[in-house]
Formats: structure tokens, C-alpha cells, sequence
């Protein structure tokens, strides 16, 4: 019967250890309510494990000549999985400094393991400079940092440190997970590997707090309106086999004073635009547009106005006409990026390119008032684009001027080459410009703008709609009620020379120096195409924004 004595004892203690990871309290549970931020990680482990993969088959293709880099990062991945990958987080706290002023101040903590212990102990003195219960910490830099019972934790803030470790020791105070919006945020996103939480109320506050004792300037007053409206956000994504899912929450804060955003915010519709954007659409990224949104948009315009350089707001009189159309669009808003469009974006020479393949979708609500109104549009932000390549040139003469005058003046060569690049970069704007011209057209009831001919001429081309293409169908996107949707199918797979085309001329132009950037184009190229699609859907429920998205990976 003796024999099996060791053996009933380490399964007692194998089972009382299980019992007592199942009843570890999350470290929320410790820090101080009222984060206006805060990174989390929740069992990390797998994703630093995925993510260093990467990062070392990346570096491994690069050719950097450092024999060494995958040890380095097998120890960094070591000491991170010791003490991330068990869970972390890191939040940013309001505290009163020393003028009563409030400021921002960081406090972080993660549970560690003998590695993390070690290496921490030679940073830290001998002797713990102070303790908290029984949590000890020490000032190193600037920083108060400590390590006990299982914790290593890091502060800015001597008093809110010491605050944490006083509810760590058993000290009856709010904490951050009890608090009522991060626990709201929180819950309707569920845990993830790796988190974030913001709480926009509560930074609108401070906000508001410092500004009032400078007079919050009236241009200020609403941006600080939007703030507080967005409420608070949890959301984070979670590594899996395949690649990885993401779920967020947006609570929004219905009681703040800028009720048009919420009310934008938390608008849903039934989508139909699928059926009229082209099956072979690189990206298509799908909003419910509440019938405010344009008005809304062009108060915003109205404020920044004066503050606009070129004045092309003032020439397009843009505001006007987005709350014009805002009068016969409605409810679904499309963007998107046409066959050919992520290659076109790697076009260093032509940083407009793109637009070759970029068209957005709007639902038409009264074609009459479109017919009515879309012609005087056009023909304003038309000639005001005109208007701004003249204000461009304009501006670019007058410094170059100013600094060929100086060059010449002192000899100064720097300013001679500063002078010519200008030039150069005046004449390559202007170029671009040139090509950009708002062009529209219907298609069943949603109206297609594109700022290039050719982009409206492939949307407008007759073949297979997205609605009617299998891969899509079988992403099983809700339609129904939705707040937006995303899709992006498996991309065709780029080269080095395709990424290569992102270097400056003068880079791409010179053998030497293409060559040495010829690795790291193959690294790029291997990390981009193991990219194999994804797809995203949001909904609401009452005021809560869900959003849920998967990201196909070949880690």
C-alpha cells in the first residue's frame, strides 16, 4: 500500500495546483478603476510563439549577417512567454501631480516565472526600498519596480503604485473590473490573447478638466463631445492554427452630447450593394450610412475650414454639398478596391495610382434630387482641384524662391539641393493632381464615385456580381440588420521585384543598393502572401457595437 503513496501525492498536488490556476483572480481584478487605457495579454503564449515564427523566418530571409538572430529571439521569446504569455497589462491611470493638475501615468503588471525572477533580480537593488503588505518595490530610474509572490509589476507613480499593491494586500477599494464600463466593454468581447481597452468617457474628462482652466477654446469643445460620446472600447484578436479572430465591442455613450455621431455609430440596414460591386473585387469594406452622416461630416468640415492651407474646402464648398446629397443617399456605404489595386499601391512613381481602382458605392434614395444635384457637384470639387494645383505651384515658387535667393547669397549647396528637390516634388504633385478628376454614374439604385475614368469604367463593365460568387457565399456574411461588413478574398501572390517597385527611384535605380534591399523584399513578399483573406461583420445590440472578424494566416 506504501508504494502508492508517492503516487496519490503527486496527483494531489497536481490536482490542488489545477484547482489553483482555475481560481486565480485576473489582474484586473487588483488595479485601480478608472483606466483610460490598458494592453492586456490573457494565455499569450501560442500568438509570442506564432508571431516570433514569423519575425525569425522574416529575418532569416533578409540575410542580415547575423548569425545569432534566431537565438536572440528564441531567449526574447523565452523571457516573454515566462511572463506575458501567462498575462499581463499595462494601463494608463489618471493621477493629481504635484500642481494639482491631473496627468497620465503608467502601471503595469505580469505574473512571472523563475526566468522572468532572475532576470529582473539583477536589475533590481538587494534590498526592497519600501514594501506594501506583502508586496515589496523599489525605485530604479525614475520608475518604482518590484517582484513578489508571483508578480513583477512596474509604475511612473510612487502613490499609484503603492495604491495597487494596498488592493493586492487586501485593502477594500474600487478595482478595474469592477468598475461598470470596463466590465460592460469587457464581457461583450470576451478574452483574447492579446487585448486593448480604451475609455474615451473617461479621457474626454480629463480632457475637459485640463482645459477649463486654459478656457476651452469653442473649436475644441466638440471634438472633446466626440470623445466622450464614443463611450468605451475592449477588443483584441486570438492566434489560431489557421491564422487569427478578432472581437471587439464599442459601448457607446448615448448620454454624451454629440447625439448625431451615436446615432451614426449605432445605425443598421439590410445590404443589397453585394449585388452590383464586381465578383473580382480585391476589398470591399461595407458601412450602414445614417442620413445625417453627410451633414454631419460637413459641420466638421465647416470648423477645420479656416485652418485649411490650400483652400480647397472653401473653393469645393465640399461641406455644402455633402449635406446636399446627404438629402438622397442613404443607409449603405461601399468602399472599394477593384482588381489590381494592391499592386497599384506599390507604385512609388505614381503615389496616386490606386485610384485607378478605388470606387466607392452609395445607396440613392431619391434618383430625382441626385440627377439634380450630382452635376454642380462635381463641376465644384472639379475646379477646385484645378484651383489647388495653381495654389500648389504658387506656394512651391514662393519657397523655392526664397531658397535659391539664400543659396545664392551664402554659397550654401544644402540649400540649392533643398531648392531643386522642391521643385521636384512641386512638378510630381502636380502630375498627380492632374489625373484627378470626380467622375459618377448609377448602377440599379446605388451611385458609384471614383476620382479616375478608368475606375468607373471597370465597376460599370458587365460580369459576375459579388452577391452571386461562391467564395463569398460561403464567408456566410449576415446582410440582414447589420452595421457593416468586410471582405477580402485570397490575394494573388506578390514577387520581390512587385514590392520592389515601393523604393524610390533613386533606390530602385542603383544596382548596389536594390541589392541589398533584395532579401528583405523576399522576406516581405513571404510574409505578405501567406496573407489568404479575411472577413469581418458588425452588429448592434442596443448601445453596444460587436464586431467579429477572421483573418486567414499560413503562419
Amino acid at each position: 500500500m506504501t508504494r502508492f503513496l508517492p503516487a496519490l501525492t503527486v496527483s494531489a498536488l497536481l490536482t490542488a495546483g489545477a484547482a489553483q490556476a482555475q481560481t486565480v483572480r485576473p489582474l484586473a481584478e487588483g488595479l485601480p478603476a478608472g483606466a483610460l487605457l490598458t494592453l492586456e495579454t490573457h494565455n499569450a503564449g501560442p500568438a509570442l510563439k506564432r508571431f516570433s515564427g514569423v519575425l525569425e523566418r522574416v529575418l532569416s530571409a533578409a540575410d542580415l549577417g547575423e548569425d545569432d538572430a534566431g537565438s536572440m529571439l528564441g531567449v526574447a521569446q523565452a523571457v516573454l512567454g515566462d511572463s506575458l504569455g501567462r498575462e499581463g497589462i499595462a494601463g494608463v491611470f489618471s493621477v493629481q501631480g504635484k500642481k494639482g493638475a491631473f496627468e497620465p501615468a503608467l502601471l503595469a503588471v505580469t505574473r512571472s516565472g523563475a526566468l522572468t525572477d532572475e532576470m529582473l533580480g539583477e536589475l533590481l537593488p538587494d534590498k526592497p526600498g519600501a514594501r506594501v503588505g506583502r508586496y515589496t518595490f523599489s525605485r530604479v530610474d525614475g520608475a518604482f519596480v518590484g517582484t513578489s509572490n508571483g508578480l513583477t509589476y512596474v509604475s511612473s507613480d510612487k502613490a499609484l503604485l503603492m495604491a495597487y499593491l494596498g488592493r493586492l494586500s487586501g485593502k477594500a477599494a474600487p478595482t478595474l473590473a469592477a468598475s461598470a464600463p470596463y466590465a460592460a466593454a469587457q464581457r461583450a468581447a470576451g478574452t483574447q490573447e492579446l487585448g486593448v481597452y480604451a475609455n474615451f468617457s473617461a479621457a474626454a474628462k480629463v480632457i475637459r478638466s485640463q482645459l477649463a482652466q486654459v478656457m476651452l477654446p469653442r473649436l475644441l469643445s466638440p471634438v472633446v463631445d466626440a470623445l466622450d460620446t464614443l463611450g468605451q472600447f475592449a477588443g483584441g484578436l486570438t492566434t489560431t492554427a489557421g491564422g487569427w479572430t478578432t472581437a471587439s465591442a464599442q459601448v457607446v455613450n448615448q448620454a454624451g452630447k454629440d447625439r448625431p455621431l451615436a446615432r451614426i455609430l449605432l445605425d443598421t440596414t439590410d445590404f443589397e450593394v453585394q449585388s452590383v460591386i464586381p465578383a473580382s473585387a480585391e476589398a470591399v469594406q461595407a458601412t450602414a450610412c445614417h442620413l445625417d452622416t453627410g451633414a454631419y461630416l460637413g459641420r466638421w468640415l465647416t470648423r477645420v475650414d479656416l485652418l485649411e492651407p490650400f483652400g480647397f474646402l472653401t473653393d469645393s464648398q465640399l461641406a455644402h454639398h455633402l449635406e446636399q446629397a446627404g438629402r438622397y443617399l442613404g443607409h449603405e456605404c461601399a468602399q472599394v478596391t477593384l482588381a489590381g489595386g494592391l499592386k497599384a499601391a506599390l507604385n512609388q512613381e505614381d503615389p496616386l495610382a490606386s485610384l485607378a481602382t478605388s470606387v466607392s458605392y452609395q445607396r440613392v434614395t431619391d434618383r430625382a434630387a441626385a440627377d439634380a444635384h450630382l452635376p454642380e457637384y462635381a463641376r465644384s470639387v472639379n475646379e477646385a482641384l484645378d484651383g489647388l494645383r495653381g495654389t500648389v505651384k504658387s506656394l512651391a515658387k514662393t519657397g523655392m524662391d526664397a531658397l535659391m535667393d539664400d543659396a545664392m547669397a551664402d554659397v550654401d549647396p544644402r540649400a540649392l539641393m533643398l531648392g531643386a528637390g522642391m521643385a521636384g516634388a512641386s512638378q510630381g504633385l502636380d502630375e498627380s493632381l492632374k489625373g484627378l478628376k470626380m467622375v459618377y454614374a448609377f448602377r440599379g439604385d446605388y451611385l458609384i464615385t471614383a476620382f479616375s475614368q478608368d475606375a468607373l469604367d471597370a465597376a460599370l463593365a458587365d460580369g459576375p456580381v459579388l452577391a452571386d460568387d461562391a467564395a463569398f457565399r460561403a464567408a456566410g456574411l449576415s446582410m440582414q440588420a447589420s452595421a457593416g461588413w468586410s471582405y477580402q478574398p485570397d490575394p494573388a501572390d506578390l514577387t520581390a521585384q512587385d514590392l520592389a517597385g515601393m523604393l524610390p527611384r533613386e533606390l530602385s535605380g542603383d544596382k548596389a543598393l536594390s541589392g541589398l534591399f533584395a532579401g528583405a523584399m523576399t522576406g516581405a513578399a513571404d510574409l505578405i502572401n501567406r496573407f489568404d483573406g479575411t472577413t469581418s461583420q458588425r452588429s448592434v445590440a442596443g448601445n453596444v457595437i460587436i464586431g467579429k472578424a477572421s483573418v486567414r494566416y499560413r503562419w
